[in-house]
C-alpha cells in the first residue's frame, strides 16, 4: 500500500481515541467530547500522516450512544396520524418492576408542545382510507420548527404497508431545506411503537450527528481535492458513508463496540477456535458478547429503554471500566461503576485530582508499571493512586492493598454477571468457549474472570486495546434493509426468490454502488423472519430451497428457546436483505518464532488475594511466537497491560496472540 491511500482505523472512546494503521503503525489520543475533529486531527499527526492526502479513514464513535443514554437529544417535532398522538408516550405499557408500586417511564415522551395529529390513514392492507391533506401538513411541520424543533419525524400508521404518504411529505419539507426522518424509509416494518421509536431517536441524533460530521470534514479535510474519505461503523458491523451516518445515525448506537466484535473474530477465530466469548474492557464500560460461528446480528434491540429496529450486533454492556470510579455508598459499602473518570480529569495516577478508580487500584496493586504506560509516554503518578485509594481505606477501617483488592473484586463481580448473562442464561456453557480479552483494561482481569467460569483459555490478540480500531479497518460496507410481508406464503417466497426481493435488492445495490463499490464486488444474503402462529416475535433465518427455510428455524428455535414444534407450520413475518461488499485486507504480522525465556525489563511487587511477592514484568514486542511464561507475571505494551496470575501459563501463538491457561 502507497503512503497516498494509507487507510486508518479510528475509535472514539470515553476515554481514549484509538488510532491504528493498515501497516500496524498506532497512537492514542486523550478524547474530547467538545472537539472530536481535533483530536482525529491530532492522531493522524502523532502518525505522521496529518499532510497526507487520499487517506481512507474507517471511524467508530459513541457520539450517539451517550447523546441516547443520557437523553441528550434534540428537539423533535412529530408528525403523526390523527388519533395517535399519545402512541410514543404509552408504549407497550410494559412493567420491567412487576412489583414496583410507583413505576417510571424508562425514557421521556415527545414534547407535547411540538406533536401535529396530520389528517391521514392508510388500512393495514394498503388502501389509502384518508388521502393526506399535503399543504396542511406542510403548514403544521413548519409550525413545529418555529416553536423550537430542530429536525421531524413522520410517523404515519401502516406506512410499512403503503408509504406514499411519508415520502411525498418527506420529499416536500426537505424540499423547504427541514431535516426530516420518515419512519418506513428507516425501518419498514410493523409495530408501529417500535418503528415510530426508531424514528424518532433518529431524528433526535440528526443534529448533533450533523453537526458532528460537519466538525469532523474540517478538521480533516475529507473530500474534494484532499481525496480523504471516511467510513463509519454501523451497530451491525459493517460501515456506511459519512454522508448516510449524518442521515441515519440510529444506525451508529453500538459503532464503537462493534469494531471489537469484528476485530476479535478476525484476529481470534481460525479452525481451532470458532467458539469466542468478547470482554471488551475500556476505560468506562466493558461490553461482552457471545460468538458461536461469527458475529450475533439481531433485527431489533432496546437501548436506554427505547425498542429499535435497527439491525445490531448482539453486545451487553455494563458500566465497569478503567475509569470507574470507586465510592462508598449511603451504607458504607464499597461500590465501583457506573460513573467514570472518563478522560477529564480522569483517575487519580492521571494527575489531574480525579477519583480512585479501578486503574488506581490495579497501579497500587503494582499490576500496572507507572513508567510503561502508554510505551512511557504517559507516567502515571503512583503516589496520587495511592492517596485516593488510601482516602477510601481510612473510611473503611483496612488496609490500603485490601481495599485495592476489594475495588478490583467489585468491578469483577459485575463484569462476571456480564458473562453469565451472555452464556449460562442463554444456555450456553461457557467451558466451550475460548475467552477473548481486549480493550486497555481487558487483560488485567481476564484470566481472573475465566478462572471463575471455567474456561479453558483466554486470548490476548496483538495490539488489544486498539483492536476496535483494527476491527473498523476491516468492515465491509454494508446494507441491511427488511419488509414485513404479513400473509404472504413462505412456500411462495421459496419458489421465486429473485422477485420476492427485487426492490429490496435493487435497493442495497444502488446505495453501496453509490459508496463506490463495483457491481461485481456486492454480495448479497436472503433471509425470512419466521415465527410459530401465536408467538410474538420471530427469528431469522437465511432463505432456503422448498422447506429448509422451515427446517432451519425449527433448529434455532430449539437452540435459542430449549425447544421446537417441527409439527406445526411456520408463520412467515418479514423478509430481510443483507448485501456488502469485500472485507478490506488488513495485513496482520506474523512474530518471529523465538526460543528460550525472555529477558524481564523490570521486576515488580505484585500483589494477589493469596499473597505478594516480587514478579517480573516483560515487553510483549519481546516475546516471540512459541515462547512461554508462568504466572504471575506482567506483560506491558503501548495499548494495554496484561497480567498472568500464579497458577496460570501463557503461550505466544502462531499469529503472536498470547494463549492463556491454567496450570496443570
Amino acid at each position: 500500500m502507497t503512503r497516498e491511500r494509507v487507510a486508518v482505523g479510528i475509535d472514539v472512546g470515553g476515554t481514549f481515541t484509538d488510532f491504528i494503521t493498515a501497516d500496524g503503525a498506532v497512537a492514542k489520543r486523550p478524547s474530547s467530547r467538545g472537539h472530536p475533529g481535533r483530536v482525529l486531527a491530532e492522531g493522524l499527526d502523532q502518525l505522521g500522516l496529518g499532510g497526507t492526502r487520499g487517506l481512507s479513514l474507517a471511524h467508530g464513535t459513541t457520539v450517539a450512544t451517550n447523546a441516547l443514554l443520557e437523553e441528550d437529544l434534540a428537539p423533535v417535532g412529530l408528525l403523526i396520524t390523527e388519533g395517535f398522538r399519545d402512541l410514543l408516550a404509552l408504549g407497550r405499557q410494559n412493567r420491567p418492576g412487576l412489583y414496583d408500586l410507583e413505576p417510571r417511564p424508562a425514557c421521556a415522551a415527545p414534547d407535547p408542545a411540538l406533536i401535529a395529529e396530520i389528517a391521514e390513514r392508510v388500512a393495514a392492507d394498503g388502501s389509502i382510507l384518508k388521502a393526506l391533506d399535503l399543504e396542511a401538513a406542510r403548514a403544521a411541520a413548519h409550525r413545529l420548527m418555529a416553536r423550537g424543533a430542530e429536525s421531524l419525524v413522520i410517523c404515519f400508521l401502516n406506512s410499512y404497508r403503503q408509504p406514499a404518504h411519508e415520502r411525498v411529505l418527506a420529499e416536500i419539507l426537505r424540499a423547504d431545506g427541514l431535516a426530516v426522518t420518515a419512519s418506513a424509509e428507516l425501518a419498514a416494518e410493523f409495530r408501529e411503537f417500535e418503528r415510530f421509536s426508531t424514528a424518532w431517536v433518529n431524528a433526535g441524533l440528526m443534529p448533533l450527528l450533523g453537526r458532528y460530521a460537519d466538525d469532523l470534514r474540517r478538521a480533516l479535510d475529507l473530500g474534494g481535492r484532499s481525496g480523504r474519505r471516511m467510513v463509519v461503523m454501523q451497530s451491525d458491523g459493517g460501515a456506511i458513508g459519512l454522508e448516510q451516518a449524518a442521515r441515519e445515525p440510529v444506525r451508529l448506537l453500538l459503532s464503537g463496540p462493534a469494531g471489537g466484535l469484528v476485530g476479535a473474530w478476525a484476529g481470534a477465530a481460525d479452525r481451532e477456535r470458532r467458539r469466542l466469548v468478547t470482554f471488551d474492557m475500556g476505560g468506562t464500560s466493558t461490553d461482552v458478547a457471545l460468538l458461536d460461528g461469527g458475529p450475533p446480528v439481531v433485527g431489533r434491540a432496546e437501548l436506554g429503554g427505547r425498542p429499535l429496529l435497527v439491525p445490531i450486533l448482539d453486545i451487553h454492556t455494563v458500566g465497569a471500566g478503567g475509569g470507574s470510579i470507586a465510592r462508598l455508598d449511603r451504607g458504607g459499602l464499597l461500590k465501583v461503576g457506573p460513573a467514570s473518570a472518563g478522560a477529564d480529569p480522569g483517575p487519580a495516577c492521571y494527575g489531574r485530582g480525579g477519583p480512585a478508580t479501578v486503574t488506581d487500584a490495579h497501579l497500587v496493586l503494582g499490576r500496572i508499571p507507572p513508567g510503561l504506560f502508554l510505551g512511557g509516554s504517559f507516567a502515571l503518578d503512583e503516589a496520587a493512586a495511592r492517596a485516593r485509594v488510601g482516602e477510601l481505606a481510612a473510611q473503611l477501617g483496612l488496609g490500603l492493598e485490601r481495599v485495592a483488592l476489594g475495588v478490583l473484586a467489585v468491578a469483577e463481580a459485575t463484569m462476571e454477571r456480564a458473562l453469565r448473562r451472555i452464556s449460562l442464561e442463554r444456555g450456553h456453557d461457557p467451558r466451550r468457549f475460548a475467552l477473548v480479552a481486549f480493550g486497555g483494561a481487558g487483560g488485567l482481569h481476564a484470566a481472573s474472570l475465566a478462572a471463575r467460569l471455567e474456561m479453558p483459555e483466554v486470548v490476548v490478540p496483538r495490539d488489544p486495546g486498539l483492536l476496535s480500531a483494527r476491527g473498523m479497518l476491516q468492515a465491509p460496507l454494508r446494507k441491511e434493509l427488511a419488509r414485513t410481508v404479513l400473509g404472504r406464503a413462505l412456500a411462495e417466497i421459496e419458489a421465486a426468490p429473485a422477485r420476492a426481493f427485487a426492490d429490496l435488492e435493487r435497493r442495497a445495490r444502488a446505495e453501496l454502488r453509490g459508496e463506490g463499490l463495483a457491481a461485481a464486488e456486492i454480495l448479497v444474503e436472503r433471509l425470512v423472519d419466521l415465527r410459530y402462529p401465536g408467538q410474538s416475535y420471530e427469528l431469522s433465518v437465511p432463505l432456503g430451497a422448498a422447506g429448509r427455510s422451515g427446517e432451519a428455524f425449527h433448529l434455532l428455535h430449539a437452540q435459542r428457546y430449549g425447544f421446537a414444534r417441527p409439527e406445526e407450520g411456520v408463520e412467515l413475518v418479514a423478509l430481510r436483505l443483507r448485501a456488502r461488499g469485500p472485507a478490506p485486507r488488513v495485513r496482520q504480522p506474523r512474530p518471529r518464532r523465538v526460543s528460550g525465556r525472555p529477558k524481564p525489563v523490570e521486576s515488580r511487587r505484585l500483589v494477589f488475594e493469596d499473597g505478594a511477592g516480587t514478579c517480573p514484568v516483560y515487553r510483549r514486542e519481546d516475546l516471540g511466537s512459541g515462547q512461554e511464561l508462568r504466572g504471575p507475571a506482567v506483560i506491558v505494551e503501548y495499548s494495554a497491560t496484561t497480567v498472568l496470575p500464579p497458577g496460570h501459563r501463557l503461550e505466544v501463538d502462531r499469529r503472536g496472540a498470547l494463549v492463556i491457561r491454567r496450570a496443570r
